[in-house]
């Protein structure tokens, strides 16, 4: 019930007033609810202030976790003898690539194949001449052939189109105009990849063999070939592989397909392509023309510079952050939200404390003969350049940093992440030897192995052949198996092959094989292939992703310290999410007691205006006869 609607409250008594009623309850409300909405409006103000805090935390984490887990130590630059456009070759290397120097001499670089016709009035022209019969030519790519079917409605447009849509592509065909006078159009055929392997040959026919194994001809489809402007030179070419066209002054056959050939630190190489991503794991050779370059991979120290300006950067933030949050004015009083909480008060400290420990490091030194020997260093990030003024405000000494890392960045590793490199790649394959009693086709079936960034087909041997797993018992296909992928010679990837007891049965042993794959290079591992297969060598699909081995490094430490701090994990909640969280349930524990007192509170002063109404009337009424009374007595007096 509205206090302030029952107005003919105390019209009687003039004391039991609605207003005395509102004040008594507006005394109690302050007695009681309002210390339940002035905590919470603290808990939630702290909340506040703890989410802007844990803000800059997490952003100081993040800083912190560039150093502390070796992202930074893992990135490389490549420093190059030439650039710009005189470059021979450029280089790429991917995080964590072995800092190594590499001489590159480029003979030459790999190109497409590239034809085009004579000139062509327009690009509407038919390709068959009046009287000329409908018929076919093919182009043969590899090991790979195409029939085009050409018949009297067959503009040079239209031709483009057939040979784009047989080929998928691998062949390009357009119409260029070039502007010439009276034949301004001519047509181009061009391989979609360089090399060799990707060499355009021609057939003047619809692809079929004769008994010899040679391509069939037709004086039809040399017809049409002519028109193009292409005639066949059938005498220096093998007529199982198509054929050249005879263009002596290379009108015709603008560029020929060739390897790119170049040399490695002097070893001889051929690619087909002028990108060459196998001299290593995570380089990327582009060759770009015949010339030599040197290259330098180093350690990437300019993002860790900038790694520890950002470190800086955001720690200076969250001081000040946590500054205003802790802060007290003993003039005015003012407080900060969260000012004399330990929880907060101590996250200082932690930080600066972990931050500025000193650790003990296994490092080199020269001895007094010039020989490299293991000794125990003591560093701190003061010798990197890290420095607190007496404000607490964090700075950082850029020449000092660069003259620590140039000294021995390994080192500087050890310290900062305390990393041990990658963790080892293990995958094992367990088979018995009843999986090895049969032979195996790899005919039609899949089986193939991805590791530093090259899928190697071990359904073929590596000439190219189906691969076929024969042996005279089930020890000798299993070591065949192994000898097949070892064959392909996979840089850094050991197979192995272990006999061993996998188990019993009836009492007897139960023999078999374990098909392990090794590596410690950091390298991504993916096994592939037709579950049949795998299942009768005891494989199966298996893709693996090796991570960074974390140590105890000055950052890896902090950031287990930030962690305690901030993290949200079940089981391992930091000590401010559980301060956030309590807060939470206190504000929301307050608001049920509020709730309860307020109705409690609203209820009985509901009963009691009630009850003050019909006093009201009492006293209304007694009132009323005691008017009554008093009249009756002053009109007998008024008689006497």
């Amino acid at each position: 019930m509205a206090l302030g609607s029952l107005g003919s409250i105390g019209i009687a008594s003039s004391v039991l007033t609605t207003d005395l009623l509102n004040k008594m309850k507006e005394a109690e409300e302050k007695n009681i609810i309002e210390p339940y909405t002035k905590k919470m409006e603290e808990n939630t103000a702290k909340q506040k202030a703890i989410t802007e805090l844990n803000t800059k935390l997490l952003s100081f984490q993040t800083a912190v976790s560039s150093l502390g887990d070796a992202t930074a130590f893992a990135k490389r630059t490549v420093n190059a003898s030439v650039t710009g456009d005189n470059a021979a070759a450029s280089l790429s290397a991917s995080s964590g690539v072995n800092t190594q120097s590499l001489n590159v001499k480029v003979d030459q670089i790999a190109q497409k194949d590239v034809f085009q016709s004579k000139g062509i009035a327009a690009d509407t022209d038919r390709v068959l001449q009046t009287g000329q019969n409908a018929t076919s030519f093919t182009i043969v790519q590899g090991k790979s052939k195409y029939t085009i079917r050409v018949d009297a409605n067959t503009t040079y447009a239209d031709l483009a189109e057939k040979i784009n849509s047989a080929t998928s592509g691998k062949v390009q065909a357009k119409l260029v105009k070039t502007g010439e006078a009276n034949t301004p159009y001519r047509l181009t055929l061009s391989s979609k990849e360089t090399g060799t392997d990707n060499a355009i040959k021609l057939v003047d026919g619809d692809g079929t063999l004769d008994a010899n194994g040679n391509f069939n001809s037709t004086q039809d489809s040399a017809n049409l070939l002519a028109n193009i402007g292409w005639e066949l030179d059938k005498t220096t070419a093998n007529g199982k592989e198509g054929y050249a066209i005879k263009d002596p002054n290379g009108e015709y056959h603008i560029k020929k397909a060739q390897n790119a050939e170049f040399t490695l630190d002097g070893v001889k190489m051929i690619r087909q392509s002028n990108e060459v991503k196998d001299i290593g794991a995570g380089l990327t050779l582009t060759l770009k023309k015949a010339g030599e370059i040197n290259f330098d991979i180093k350690q990437d120290t300019e993002a860790l510079s900038k790694a520890m300006d950002e470190l800086v950067e955001k720690y200076n933030d969250l001081m000040t952050q946590l500054e205003t949050a802790t802060k007290y004015d003993t003039e005015t009083g003012e407080a900060g939200e969260l000012q004399g909480l330990s929880v907060v008060t101590s996250i200082r400290s932690k930080i600066v404390n972990s931050l500025f420990q000193s650790q003990a490091v296994e490092g080199t030194e020269l001895d007094k003969n010039g020989n490299s020997k293991t000794t125990t260093v003591m560093l701190s990030m003061q010798d990197f350049g890290l420095t607190l003024d007496k404000t607490g405000t964090l700075s950082f000494d850029k020449s000092t940093f660069d003259e620590k890392m140039a000294k021995d960045i390994d080192l500087a590793e050890k310290f900062f992440a305390g990393t041990s490199g990658f963790e080892k790649l293990e995958v094992t394959g367990l088979a018995t030897q009843a999986k090895f009693d049969t032979d195996i086709d790899f005919n039609g079936k899949e089986f193939k192995i991805t590791f530093n960034d090259k899928t190697y087909n071990l359904s073929k041997d590596k000439d190219g052949n189906i691969f076929e797993l024969k042996g005279n018992t089930p020890q000798e296909r299993a070591q065949k198996l192994i000898d097949h992928i070892n064959s392909f010679g996979i840089e850094d990837l050991k197979v192995s092959m272990q006999e061993l007891t996998i188990g019993n049965s009836g009492g007897q042993a139960i023999k078999g094989y374990a098909i392990k794959f090794k590596s410690d290079n950091g390298s991504d591992f993916e096994l592939t292939g037709d579950t049949d297969v795998l299942e009768k060598m005891g494989l199966e699909k298996t893709k693996v992703t090796p991570q960074i081995e974390q140590g105890t490094g000055v950052f890896a430490d902090l950031k287990g310290v930030l962690e305690g701090i901030t993290s949200t994990k079940d089981r391992k909640k930091g000590s401010l999410t559980l301060y956030s969280e309590q807060l939470t349930t206190e504000n929301k524990a307050m608001k049920e007691s509020k709730e309860k007192s307020q109705a409690s509170i609203n209820a009985r002063y509901d009963t009691m205006a009630e009850q003050w109404i019909q006093y009201d009337r009492i006293i209304s009424k007694i009132q009323t006869q005691g008017q009554y009374i008093t009249q009756m007595i002053d009109a007998q007096n008024g008689k006497s």
